[in-house]
């Protein structure tokens, strides 16, 4: 039997803190920019392939490494301590807010039109930038072709 498929070139061209800055402004005066590009850029490089998103490719990197980057954000202003009854309000549940109001005022988001609804979007729909890039690869034709025969192929091996 053979199976034949399309696969995804993960051979990135190179990308660097100055595209990152570029394509996220926000981030040029960070104190530690260079540590977190250095650390967050392989993991993005190992998500994010150009045989993908194409021309949009560096804006999905740099949507990608903000999005760990708020993560990590988050988790800074959590709670502290050498305990963990002082650090037990980190691991507290959050969500997406879906209604919010202050005195005589409200406001609400419509989210089901602007964030992706699937299984593999939840993760990255906790930060903006994530869900700006599930967004951006559902503009993309993800090749998923399969083939399955009976015999081998003859020459393919």
């Amino acid at each position: 039997m053979a199976i034949l498929g399309i696969l995804t070139d993960r051979e990135n061209p190179e990308f660097t803190k100055a595209d990152f800055l570029f394509w996220m402004p926000q981030f040029k005066n960070l104190e530690d920019i260079d540590t977190l590009f250095s650390n967050l850029y392989p993991i993005a490089n190992d998500k994010i392939f150009y045989s993908i998103f194409g021309v949009d490719w560096k804006m999905a990197m740099s949507l990608c490494i903000a999005h760990y980057a708020t993560l990590i954000g988050s988790n800074e202003s959590t709670p502290s301590g050498s305990t963990l009854a002082t650090i037990a309000g980190g691991g507290v549940t959050r969500g997406v807010i879906s209604s919010a109001s202050v005195g005589g005022f409200s406001k609400s988001y419509d989210l089901d039109k602007s964030i992706i609804n699937e299984a593999n979007a939840v993760w990255w729909n906790s930060t903006s930038y994530g869900a700006q890039l599930m967004a951006l690869l559902k503009t993309k034709a993800i090749p998923s072709i399969f083939v399955v025969t009976n015999n081998p192929i003859p020459g393919a091996n």
